[in-house]
This record gives C-alpha cells, sequence and structure tokens, in this order.
C-alpha cells in the first residue's frame, strides 16, 4: 500500500509516469476516486475506499484545509464511464507557500 507521505508526493508531480490526481464523482459528492497514468495517453483509477483509510483522511484534510480544491469542469473518467471533478492541488500549495 502506498503511504500518505509517498501519495502527497504523487500528487505534486505533474508530466511524471507517477502522477496521481484526486477526482470526485460529479453526481455523488462523498465518492472519490485516485486517478494515475495507465500508460499510452490513459488514465487509471480506483475508489478511494481501495486504498487505506489513512489516504482517504489525508484527502479530506486537504479538502478541508484549502489545499485540494475542486474543479468546477466535469470530465470524463474514461475507465469507469463516469463524470467527475478533478480536485487539483491549489496554487498555493504547488508554489509552497
Amino acid at each position: 500500500m502506498i503511504t500518505v507521505e509517498k501519495f502527497k508526493e504523487k500528487l505534486g508531480l505533474s508530466n511524471q509516469p507517477s502522477w496521481l490526481h484526486v477526482a470526485v464523482d460529479a453526481s455523488n459528492a462523498t465518492q472519490f476516486y485516485i486517478v494515475g497514468n495507465g500508460g499510452m495517453g490513459t488514465t487509471i483509477s480506483a475508489s478511494i475506499e481501495s486504498y487505506s483509510p489513512e489516504i482517504k483522511e489525508c484527502v479530506v484534510s486537504m479538502i478541508n484545509s484549502g489545499e485540494l480544491i475542486k474543479n468546477e469542469k466535469k470530465n470524463l473518467l474514461l475507465d469507469r464511464n463516469i463524470l467527475v471533478h478533478y480536485l487539483p492541488l491549489s496554487a498555493v500549495q504547488e508554489d509552497g507557500i
């Protein structure tokens, strides 16, 4: 299982093969997904419940503190055929301020 520290590290990666993103179901605000690079220009996702409870606690904490912000644009999570909102790191978090 991935640790919270590694998870946070991978959230900060962009244009790297091991990046991760958090997404929330557009029709169910309590359902989160962890989305990663699936290779060949695709993504692969897993329900946050398939990760350790510490990862979900981390995501909820990051949302509450403003580290993760909801992108209002809906995107298709192709491997699940559902619409989601991505939760990118806030600009303040990305700049390390």
